[in-house]
């Protein structure tokens, strides 16, 4: 048999070899390229934040912003305001420490949100608030202002199905944004310096950012009904935002009546020279309403004690 005779009987005989043998499936892992794993980990730990559609359980659509606030310094606060269409420089109404009193639904603060609704309203300022119920989400959604929602994502739940009852720290509909604060050691209280960061960030806007106009105005409204809301009012003292005082929890109502409050770090806090505080002896939707417009067009140069 001649060499090239031999050559095609080995091949076939191989060829043969191959077909009788069961297929056998290549389940080795290949080995991890430790540079891709690196350059993974680096993403996810740089995200700063995330956007996504959120829609209430009968209710409207909101814009849900997970967001890692561990380095405050470097946030894109402006990067997300842009993304959202939220940086044409609006006024800003910020509730500090508001609860909605489930022990007592029919409380009287339904005229004074409406006050407030009104006024943000007719100056197209932004309502900022702690993203669960207040009471200020159906006067909000009437007026078609923009409400805006941050609290810590460890402290807040989503909203159910067919719920059975509203829970206290549940998600509330009428919110048009929610920022939830993710991050290490985040809790309640240290959403705070975000609150008012977003707010002054809100507040400059674009133009004023670019062309060096003078930011839109902030006003806070202190209700206190919780006690995680001191940081927040720190906050506002030290950049210097008026903060209207309203009665109804116990330590506003201490403040406004000028008696001995008991919690010594809130007199600690109320006490600050440095503090713009404007009592309001009544639940007053015209009162409200003429304090916050009034506040959105003037802010005093000293604090209201040196005056």
């Amino acid at each position: 048999m001649s060499e090239q005779g031999e050559e095609d009987q080995q091949q076939q005989d191989e060829q043969q070899q191959q077909e009788q043998q069961p297929f056998q499936l290549d389940t080795q892992i290949p080995p991890e390229d430790p540079n891709v794993f690196m350059t993974q980990q680096k993403l996810e730990q740089n995200q700063a934040w995330k956007c996504f559609d959120f829609l209430f359980p009968a209710g409207k659509l909101a814009k849900l912003i997970k967001v890692n606030y561990n380095q405050p310094k470097t946030f894109p606060m402006t990067e997300i305001l842009t993304k959202l269409k939220l940086d044409d420089g609006l006024p800003v109404v910020n509730f500090i420490g508001c609860r909605h009193n489930f022990d007592n639904p029919n409380s009287n603060r339904g005229k004074f949100y409406a006050g407030i609704a009104r006024a943000c309203h007719n100056t197209d300022a932004v309502i900022i608030d702690n993203g669960i119920t207040t009471g200020i989400e159906k006067f909000s959604l009437r007026r078609n202002c923009t409400l805006i929602g941050v609290a810590p994502e460890q402290a807040v739940s989503y909203p159910k199905l067919n719920p059975t009852k509203i829970e206290k720290n549940e998600l509330s509909n009428g919110h048009s944004h929610i920022f939830l604060i993710g991050g290490d050691n985040v809790d309640i209280g240290s959403e705070a310096q975000f609150k008012i960061n977003l707010c002054k960030a809100i507040a400059t806007g674009k133009i004023s950012k670019t062309q060096g106009r003078p930011r839109c105005k902030i006003v806070n409204i202190l209700f206190a009904d919780s006690n995680d809301c001191f940081d927040e009012i720190r906050e506002a003292i030290i950049n210097k935002l008026p903060i209207i005082v309203v009665r109804g929890s116990h330590l506003c109502n201490q403040f406004i009546d000028q008696e001995k409050i008991l919690d010594a770090e809130f007199e600690d806090i109320m006490t600050d020279k440095d503090g713009f505080f404007f009592p309001l002896k009544k639940l007053d939707s015209e009162v409200i309403a003429q304090m916050v417009h009034y506040l959105l067009t003037f802010t005093p140069s000293k604090p209201k004690q040196q005056q």
